[in-house]
């Protein structure tokens, strides 16, 4: 890809130098130096007008977040691309305390929009997509998958019911993970916008909370998640509590997982990822589930 191709079609400054690959998770992204400074283009296979209108009301809220520049384009051999200024910045370590400013941002951000009382549509995985998936042809993780079929039928119908549940649905980023947030010389930065859509505030919030207490150590430190909570309230939000409260999270594994299998049968592309990981990864997913949706209801009683 000439570097130029990109400049042109964002309306960005010219290009210096080649493009260079930089990820490739559930999209790509580059970096791009031009001659007024480093931009970030990123592919952007899921995001619809609504999710960069989202993105425009949580700058105008003063969201710590990335700049766009230049303007989103269809880019020939990519797709819809967009850039953002580049972000001078480390990923969150163990020494960074960021539990009151993710319990402020997450309440700021659910007061943006208020949206229809329905769940993110990949959360709620129906019972025909398992079974056929199951019966698709045999892969590596296929006698996993016909083993533990039941634990997942039952983690989806726990993930619909908790979403069922709720009402406080809000328009809001819905991947706040700890590898979504980026530390700089200035604060966190909240980045990754292009899957902004509905959700439960107070789910999305014990995920984040969760997240963070979790986020390189053996298991969740309580400490943190009142931290994030008290900011949260403190901030208008309203505490999330109850036997769900951590239904989200297990919503998020079962998508992650959903997009596994749907790479390792050919129907999603899977970039330069290796399929044999893939499809590993797969396997060792499934037969987590159990355990993984028993510490979960466990760890409910940590938002009381």
């Amino acid at each position: 890809m000439r570097p130029v191709a990109i400049t042109e079609a964002l309306g960005l400054p010219d290009p210096v130098g080649d493009l260079e690959p930089l990820t490739y998770s559930s999209s790509q992204t580059w970096t791009l130096d031009t001659t007024d400074g480093r931009v970030l283009p990123k592919h952007l296979p899921l995001a619809q007008p609504a999710t960069m209108i989202f993105e425009r009301k949580a700058r105008a809220a003063a969201i710590d977040m990335p700049t766009p520049v230049g303007r989103p384009a269809h880019v020939d051999g990519i797709g819809l691309t967009r850039a953002y200024a580049w972000i001078d910045g480390r990923p969150v370590g163990e020494s960074d305390d960021i539990a009151a400013w993710l319990g402020e941002t997450l309440a700021r951000l659910h007061a943006i929009e208020p949206a229809a009382p329905a769940g993110p549509d990949w959360y709620h995985l129906h019972d025909e997509r398992w079974h056929g998936w199951l019966h698709a042809g045999r892969r590596a993780w296929t006698p996993a998958l016909r083993e533990h079929l039941p634990d997942i039928l039952a983690a989806t119908a726990w993930v619909a019911r908790a979403f069922g549940d709720t009402t406080d649905h809000v328009t809001t980023h819905r991947d706040i993970e700890i590898h979504n947030i980026m530390v700089t010389a200035s604060g966190p930065v909240l980045i990754d916008w292009d899957s902004a859509g509905p959700d439960s505030a107070g789910l999305e919030t014990a995920h984040a909370a969760y997240s963070l207490a979790t986020h390189r150590r053996t298991g969740p430190d309580r400490a943190t998640i009142r931290r994030t909570l008290d900011a949260y309230a403190a901030n208008g939000g309203t505490r999330p509590t109850g036997t769900d409260v951590l239904a989200r999270r297990a919503g998020i594994r079962l998508g992650r997982l959903a997009e596994r299998l749907r790479m390792s049968l050919g129907e999603e592309p899977s970039g330069p990822r290796d399929l044999t990981e893939i499809e590993a990864r797969a396997e060792a997913q499934i037969r987590s589930i159990p355990a993984f949706t028993e510490d979960l209801i466990r760890h409910a009683d940590l938002f009381g």
